[in-house]
Parts: C-alpha cells; structure tokens; sequence
C-alpha cells in the first residue's frame, strides 16, 4: 500500500520508493533524513481535506514534513519486520 493509503498512527515500514517520482534534491533529502527500504514510518498528520497537502511523518525517530507527490511514491506495509 502507499503512504498515501495509511491510516495514521499505524506503524508500518518502507517497502520500496520511487525515486524518480521526485526531483534528485528531494530524493538526496529524504534519504540524509532516513528514508530507505526497511525504515519505520508512521503517519502523524495528513493535512488538508483533499489528500493533497503535506503529510508528517515519523521516520525512525525524527518527524519529517513531506509533499502529497513524495508520499505517493513510497510503498509501506504493515506488520513485522
């Protein structure tokens, strides 16, 4: 499922990421803020009523704001590691 689809709240890891939906600064930032294949995530916050606003995130430790598009682009699944 992708981010997108997450309910929040719900711990689930990084399964993969589509780094060419997304300009190379954006990618070369999330991954110095953590984001990989196998991370922890977890979605804080959706704003917005139409899905298209940011998104705030937990990733390991730290809390990381990114755009709809960004989260579009990261498959998560639930479950165990």
């Amino acid at each position: 499922m992708r981010l997108t689809s997450l309910e929040p709240n719900h711990p689930a890891y990084v399964e993969s990421i589509d780094w060419n939906a997304m300009s190379e600064m954006d990618s070369r930032r999330l991954r110095e803020l953590g984001l990989h294949e196998g991370a922890s995530i977890e979605l804080l916050h959706r704003a917005g009523f139409t899905g298209r606003g940011a998104y705030a995130c937990r990733i390991g430790r730290m809390i990381v704001a990114m755009r709809a598009a960004h989260a579009g682009a990261i498959s998560v699944r639930t479950g165990a590691e």
